[in-house]
């Protein structure tokens, strides 16, 4: 038997599925390697035989129940490696379904988050499943920007011990954005600190206690994702520690932030 990758869910999410810890309905559909390897041959000179046309037809049958298991439209896509924020389909985020149109989608998830580019330090190993999870309304912190303005927090935790808690979106990494994101630096902290640190703040004993629980079920020390919708926390994705984006250095923020979650 195969060792299953540890980032993967179809590694973590069966330890953590009977938690209690609230998370988005998930419906996890299972790819076939050969499949996985069509795909990725035929991507980019998009020609597909009719034989995997044929198989790319029951993925959609098969999507097509998930995300009636989840809730129904809009619903979130990923595979088991990654959720692809960074990438988008015709202007629009990948992860999003908003209708079975959006089924062709995982052409692009399946390749093009797993396939290595020089300008990507790594790629996650090719994906062994589909993810249809419940569409949750996050809350925004600011509405000064239309990228990276929802409030998600990432915790480092090992065997039920908090290491680090970090704003997903850190203000060390905005700062070098600004120009992109249209904002100026003194409007957005504004809104960062007086919006985004004082909801992780309010949340600190829900997201704490939910941290532990799921990181106690591991061994290894984890980086394990929390989001605000409609005023409750989310546990949304879990990795390795030791493969999970950190700042390589504190700022003010932080300081404030630990404030509070070190009492």
């Amino acid at each position: 038997m195969v060792e299953l990758d540890k980032n993967s869910m179809l590694y973590w999410f069966e330890k953590v599925r009977k938690l209690p810890v609230p998370k988005p309905k998930t419906a996890i559909l299972k790819l076939d390697e050969q499949l996985v390897d069509e795909i990725f041959e035929c991507y980019y000179s998009d020609r597909r035989s009719a034989e995997l046309e044929v198989k790319i037809e029951e993925v959609y049958r098969l999507l097509r129940r998930c995300v009636i298991a989840v809730g129904g439209f809009p619903a979130f896509l990923r595979s088991d490696q990654t959720s692809g924020k960074n990438f988008e389909v015709s202007g629009e985020p990948l992860y999003l379904l908003k209708n079975e149109g959006d089924f062709e989608k995982i052409w692009a998830l399946i390749v093009e988050c797993h396939e290595p580019m020089n300008i990507l330090m790594f790629a996650p190993p090719k994906p062994k499943a589909l993810v249809v999870r419940e569409w949750l309304k996050i809350e925004r912190w600011t509405g000064k920007i239309t990228k990276y303005n929802t409030i998600e927090v990432r915790v480092f935790a090992e065997k039920g011990e908090i290491k680090k808690i970090y704003p997903y979106f850190h203000w060390s990494g905005l700062k070098r954005h600004l120009a992109y994101l249209g904002a100026s630096e003194e409007s957005l902290y504004e809104d960062y600190v007086g919006n985004y640190l004082v909801a992780i703040k309010r949340g600190l004993r829900d997201i704490i206690r939910y941290a532990k629980t799921i990181s106690s079920v591991f061994d290894e020390e984890w980086s394990i994702d929390f989001a605000l919708a409609n005023g409750k926390w989310f546990f949304i994705d879990m990795a390795l520690a030791e493969t999970s984006w950190r700042p390589s250095e504190e700022d003010e923020t932080d300081r404030l932030l630990e404030e509070h979650w070190r009492c």
